[in-house]
């Protein structure tokens, strides 16, 4: 079991090597709030909530002349601040989008939401499952 393990922990650290992360544009949360995960997958670890209108970096895995995206389809590496983690391809979008926070400032201010508030918000959207049905 040991000898797998160290094994496994080799190849991860020589495909690591060959890989580098390059800037592929900047996106835009288009969700009221949006979290940046840890792994490409709406279960793992949270790292941060953004607001809807705000810049994320989106990057690339270059690896010998190949380059890879996304994840499962609908992940992507991003950063936001000093955060360095996966995103939902569907709370991006290339072009700014007209918040309700840009459409209702005195009312969204009203709210009054603290950080918390705000995460749970974020986290919720993550649980959303949106389109159409294939049941009869």
């Amino acid at each position: 079991m040991k000898k797998l393990l160290i094994l496994f922990l080799v190849m991860q650290s020589s495909l690591a090597k060959d890989q580098s992360k390059v800037l592929d544009k900047v996106m835009y949360v288009n969700k009221i709030f949006a979290q940046v995960h840890k792994n490409p997958s709406k279960h793992s670890i949270y790292l941060t909530t953004t607001e809807c209108g705000h810049p994320v970096k989106v990057y690339k895995l270059e690896s010998k002349n190949k380059s890879r995206v996304l994840f499962n389809r609908t992940w992507k590496i991003v950063k936001v601040g000093s955060y360095d983690g996966y995103m939902n391809e569907e709370y991006l979008s290339d072009t700014k989008v007209k918040c309700f926070q840009d459409k209702y400032p005195k009312f969204f201010d009203s709210l009054g939401l603290e950080i918390n508030e705000m995460f749970y918000w974020g986290k919720l959207y993550d649980q959303y499952v949106t389109g159409k049905s294939r049941a009869n």
